[in-house]
């Protein structure tokens, strides 16, 4: 179509001189080859073709143009079998059909309207002009499926008399004889609701006699699109028409209807496409083993019964014999094809027997389906055409069970249902099936992907990152982090570091080849000190987690990402050891599950747990659950940025630790009881005190405001009753301190 509009362009170069000028699109629906079209000679249309159209171009007004139509072989406008004069106004939009048939009856012919429009007269609206191309067939009148009229009395070679301005929706419409609107020649699905705001031009085009090109109603877009409107079959009032796909893990079935067989050795994971089935009357459906000899051989019945004209999707689900059982899930306004001709209608079923309830989230998209149980059906989505990653996650929550793609870009005006298939922890293993209307059925590719967090700790100002060329964060703060997002796995990755004010990936001042796992977690930490030493690096952990073991519990990890600083353990200020001779550009060996808590924590040297460095109030209270990096940054030395701990936590959320004082003296006692016990500590300043008593979980059982309390040592009783007996911890925090002792409760 591009180089038709250019070589029309060319034939009328010489004519834009002229002040005056029009606008037309030309629609061929003369049922014959593909023609050529000369305008004062020239050839303006090569191989022009049938129910085909332009969009609407510049021509020349108030000048005489003598349009000449050949057939596509065609050497010079000497070869024209047809020429038609047109004069057109100076400003007017003009829609010309070239219609009827070259060298029969009715005879080929340049129908022309002079009120065409490009647009909408409502930016709300789609406006419709309606044009009876078809050779043979009578007046007629566009009705809705309902009776209102829409075109009345529409004779053969007649625009209607005007546009149609109706709401951007989808429309089911008929075809009627002039003064009979209850006899139905046949009935369309006209798709529109995404032209909104524009106009377009349905047009009758063909034989209704059933000659070829057979008839049916097209429809050319104001940017020169075609298509044609799908037929709605007929409705026999005896019949329903289902779809009846096996989604049980379980062996090969036969399907009776009643005593007969309606389905033979039908396969897990196989699909019919939409079939008749009696409409009206109550259908015992039987599932027996593939060796059935009859009806009688069934291992499970279900009584049901369809309603005349309307479309359902069956889907046996569930384990024979086993939890949760085995049904057969209907659902009861099935589509064999897509509402919009331009898009793709997805039907979602759970149909895994042990995976939770899920949300559906598109990548960019967001979120298609929540809270979908096993068994349930989501309704309809009408899809652009796309490749979609799509992550399955449990509903309410971030975990991903699954990632997968979803190419629906070939598949324009069709319709299917994704259904979640197998099991999580069994066999046959977790899939998600694409079963589309005529009974094909695709299992969609898992994404080959890794999941990263990516954490800025070198000293250097704002950064850009690139991936592959592409721009994947924009000023990257230091001291800040990513949430763990998805990145393609098995396939090299070129990392680029950019200054913040780079504008391509050619301003990149540092690569790094990496390849990830498919399924894995990785923390990335950009560490080092760009054209220093130690040189500019990224740092990666396979070993990365967005939530804990345990969910009463926190999993951290440690980074040391402190240029000057030797090697370091990390303890709590009583000297336990948590994280163990970890140097320079090293993560810890693993991650350190610890229940959810307030800590005070010590940075020494590795040999040297005695010598402490600095210590931190780290508060993991918040994070139930969750994971968090806590990585050594800036110059120990004192030097801009000065060292600190930060933490990264798996949302991206980033904080820096508060400096902690060291011990407070405390002591509690007794230390085993069932009644009360004695908590006594120092304070060296006047100070607020909070007490807490946190039980082996981490919980909280008893929290206590003791005021503001002056420096001096100060006792405090703390009922234990009413507790069960085990392992408890008090803890008082007092300003900057922090201290934790152990007490037991004991039975009674």
């Amino acid at each position: 179509m591009k180089q038709t509009i250019l070589s029309l362009l060319a034939v009328l170069c010489a004519a834009l001189s002229f002040a005056q000028t029009a606008k037309i699109q030309i629609i061929h629906n003369s049922p014959q080859p593909s023609v050529d079209v000369y305008i004062n000679g020239d050839k303006a249309l090569d191989n022009f073709a049938f129910r085909n159209a332009t969009p609407y171009l510049e021509v020349p007004a108030g000048v005489e143009l003598n349009i000449g139509v050949a057939l596509s072989d065609s050497e010079s406008a000497d070869d024209a079998l047809v020429n038609i004069p047109v004069t057109l106004m100076d400003g007017s939009t003009y829609i010309a059909v070239a219609n009827g048939i070259v060298g029969g009856n009715p005879a080929f012919g340049l129908e022309v309207f002079d009120m065409g429009r490009e647009v909408a007269a409502d930016s709300e609206n789609i406006d419709i002009l309606f044009f009876h191309g078809a050779p043979d067939a009578p007046e007629v009148d566009i009705t809705l499926t309902d009776g209102t009229v829409l075109f009345d009395d529409i004779a053969y070679g007649n625009f209607s008399s005007d546009y149609l301005s109706v709401p951007f929706a989808n429309y089911d419409i008929a075809v009627t004889p002039a003064n009979d609107n209850s006899t139905v020649v046949a009935a369309y699905a006209a798709n529109l609701a995404f032209w909104k705001g524009n106009s377009a031009v349905v047009f009758a085009s063909g034989f209704l006699s059933g000659n070829n090109p057979d008839f049916q109603p097209w429809v050319a877009l104001s940017n020169g699109g075609t298509f044609p409107l799908n037929a709605i079959p007929s409705v026999d009032e005896n019949v329903a028409k289902v779809q009846i796909i096996h989604n049980s893990p379980s062996p090969t079935v036969d399907i009776y209807a009643n005593d007969g067989l309606l389905l033979d050795d039908f396969a897990y994971r196989t699909a019919t496409p939409f079939v008749e089935v009696p409409a009206g009357t109550p259908i015992t459906l039987g599932v027996a083993l593939d060796n059935s000899t009859s009806a009688a051989d069934a291992i499970a019945t279900f009584e049901v019964e369809f309603e005349a004209g309307k479309r359902y999707i069956a889907v046996a689900n569930g384990v024979v014999g086993g939890e949760p059982g085995f049904d057969i899930d209907i659902f009861d306004a099935g589509q064999e094809r897509a509402l919009n001709p331009g898009r793709f209608d997805l039907l979602a079923l759970h149909g895994s027997p042990d995976a939770p309830a899920v949300d559906i989230e598109a990548r960019g998209v967001g979120a298609l389906v929540t809270d979908l149980a096993f068994g349930e059906f989501a309704g309809y989505l009408q899809l652009p055409l796309d490749d979609y990653t799509l992550d399955i996650k449990a509903a309410g929550t971030d975990v991903v069970a699954a990632t997968i793609e979803a190419d629906i870009t070939g598949l324009a005006g069709q319709s299917g249902v994704a259904i979640a298939s197998g099991f999580l922890a069994n066999d046959p293993a977790f899939a998600v099936l694409l079963v589309l209307a005529d009974g094909t059925v695709v299992e969609l590719p898992q994404a080959a992907e890794a999941y990263l967090q990516v954490i800025h700790n070198s000293p250097t100002p704002t950064v850009d990152i690139y991936v592959n060329g592409a721009l994947f964060l924009d000023d990257f703060v230091f001291r800040t982090a990513t949430p763990y997002v998805g990145v393609p796995a098995g396939v090299e990755l070129t990392v680029g570091v950019a200054p913040a004010t780079s504008t391509s990936a050619d301003d990149v001042i540092a690569n790094f080849p990496v390849t990830l796992e498919n399924g894995k977690n990785y923390v990335a930490i950009a560490n080092g000190i760009v054209g220093g030493t130690p040189g500019f690096n990224i740092e990666i952990s396979d070993m990365g987690r967005e939530y804990a073991t345990d969910p009463n519990n926190v999993d951290l990890l440690f980074f040391h990402g402190a240029p000057d600083a030797p090697e370091v353990d990390i303890t709590l200020l009583d000297g336990t050891v948590l994280f163990d001779d970890v140097a320079f550009g090293q993560f810890s060996d693993d991650y350190l599950s610890v229940p959810f808590d307030n800590y005070d924590v010590a940075v020494t040297p590795a040999n040297d747990n005695s010598t402490v460095v600095a210590a931190y109030q780290a508060n993991f209270r918040f994070w139930r659950g969750q994971s968090a990096v806590i990585f050594a940054s800036g110059f120990l030395s004192g030097d801009n940025p000065a060292f600190k701990a930060y933490v990264a936590l798996s949302n991206g959320g980033t904080f820096p630790l508060l400096a902690a004082e060291g011990n407070m003296p405390m002591n509690v006692y007794p230390s085993v009881t069932n009644t009360q016990t004695q908590v006594e500590f120092e304070l060296s300043e006047t100070t607020r005190v909070e007490i807490a008593l946190y039980d082996a979980n981490g919980t909280a059982v008893r929290n206590i405001s003791a005021g503001t309390l002056g420096a001096e040592t100060h006792v405090y009783d703390l009922d234990v009753t009413g507790l069960i007996a085990g392992t408890y911890y008090v803890q008082i925090r007092a300003g900057k301190h922090l201290t934790t002792k152990q007490i037991i409760v004991s039975q009674r």
